[in-house]
């Protein structure tokens, strides 16, 4: 079964984040603790780590805003 990515909550105020960058590209191998991608508030910058390892599959785009809990990819 997929791992799904999802927006994190970062803070009590924050309900959407811009997607940074990912790091991995479609098809990709990532291990356990790899840095998958970053999202940003007005206020911070934050790193999210592949809780599995397996093949990512990012359908976030670079540069928008999402809510937080939106899906934006999955590692199979």
């Amino acid at each position: 079964m997929a791992e799904e990515l999802r927006i994190p909550k970062v803070g009590m105020s924050a309900t959407e984040m811009t997607l940074n960058e990912w790091m991995f590209g479609d098809g990709e191998r990532v291990e356990v603790g790899d840095i998958l991608y970053t999202v940003e508030t007005d206020k911070t910058t934050v790193e999210v780590e592949a809780q599995v390892a397996g093949i990512i599959r990012p359908i976030g785009v670079e540069g928008e805003v999402y809510p937080v809990g939106a899906l934006v990819g999955t590692i199979e």
